[in-house]
């Protein structure tokens, strides 16, 4: 009797087994076959996007004519190839998407998004206004978003927009907590360019400002006429690093008034202050300040031993001799130095100074 319902078990569980596998298969089945459905339709309907884009913008006629049929298409698809376009678009051609996106109803539905409780969502609301490019209020407080990521992406539309409180904004946020933030307004600023000028000086300007170091950044990627009395006013400060960094910035913008400051820099107590003047000296060619970066030759720091060297020989003739006449004094490190940069071939030397 046992040994007959162990029988029956045993065929019953070995039963329900070959139905449970009939029954996944037939579940993964129908599952490969939707998704291969739902990615066709997908990729479709993001043809049919496709060519209502690119007839909007390539073409003299009415840019809005195919919003209607863009306006049908899921959300999903319209984010997409929004972005797509946005992307790689410019000037008139970007106006024309802006103009569809207006037309078809994403550029209001993503002013809502930017509304949103849902980080997730002011993200791709501020994604869909970026790409059309549009000066829109909705974005404006995004800029001091709670999230780190959203306010990113607010930074990345703000670099389009000239607007001298939206840039004010930039520049304040120079000392943002996020290094993902501070990374993207260093480049938004470095795209406005000379807009950013004024801004970034009445930063500069104050020595107490947060974030003087990364607006320094900035500062000599614009080297603008205007950050020179405020750089001229930070070789001074206190701290290291921002009078390292101004030396930077006064190699990028030149001049007299410049070239006397990095002259006086180059006897600085702090070491990178000391390199950072001698390299910015030899981008500049001051073949006037040879006698300094040959008594910097000597110096007990190798960083600004070897800036030094590379500034000399970067002046030419002048800088070469003074490297010359280093090999022969008493100095054994200036003569190492000057002779291990003397020997340096020169596709070699242009990488280390580029």
């Amino acid at each position: 009797m046992r040994q007959s319902l162990l029988y029956l078990v045993s065929y019953y569980l070995v039963y329900l087994e070959a139905v449970l596998v009939v029954v996944f298969a037939v579940a993964l089945a129908i599952s490969a076959s939707l998704a291969r459905w739902r990615r066709q339709r997908h990729d479709t309907r993001s043809r049919l996007g496709r060519d209502i884009l690119a007839r909007a913008i390539s073409g003299t006629g009415d840019p809005t004519e195919g919003a209607p049929a863009f306006a049908r298409l899921p959300w999903t698809v319209q984010q997409e190839l929004v972005h797509e376009f946005g992307e790689s678009l410019s000037g008139g051609a970007r106006s024309r998407l802006a103009a569809l996106g207006l037309a078809a109803g994403a550029a209001r539905r993503a002013e809502q998004m930017c509304a949103s409780r849902w980080w997730w969502d002011r993200l791709a609301g501020a994604r869909v206004l970026t790409a059309l490019d549009l000066d829109t209020a909705a974005m404006r407080p995004l800029l001091r978003d709670r999230s780190g990521v959203v306010r990113a992406q607010a930074f990345v539309w703000a670099a389009g927009r000239d607007d001298e409180a939206v840039i004010d904004e930039l520049v304040a946020r120079l000392s943002d907590p996020e290094r993902l933030c501070r990374f993207t307004v260093q480049d938004s600023l470095l795209r406005l360019g000379r807009r950013a000028g004024p801004a970034l000086a009445r930063l500069l300007a104050d020595p107490a400002a947060p974030g003087l170091v990364d607006g320094l950044r900035v500062a000599r990627g614009l080297a603008v006429p205007e950050l020179l009395a405020p750089c001229l006013a930070l070789v001074s400060h206190a701290n290291d690093d921002v009078r390292s960094h101004s030396a930077t910035v006064l190699g990028a913008l030149g001049g007299e008034r410049a070239q006397d400051a990095l002259v006086q820099l180059l006897d600085d107590p702090a070491y990178i202050v000391r390199a950072s003047a001698a390299r910015a000296l030899g981008e500049q060619g001051a073949w006037t300040a040879s006698t300094g970066l040959l008594h910097l030759l000597s110096d007990l720091n190798w960083p600004v031993r070897r800036e030094s060297a590379l500034a000399l020989r970067r002046m030419g003739s002048v800088g070469t001799l003074t490297l010359r006449k280093a090999l022969s004094g008493e100095n054994a490190f200036a003569a190492d130095m000057a002779r291990q940069v003397l020997d340096l071939p020169e596709t070699v030397y242009q990488q280390v100074t580029a």
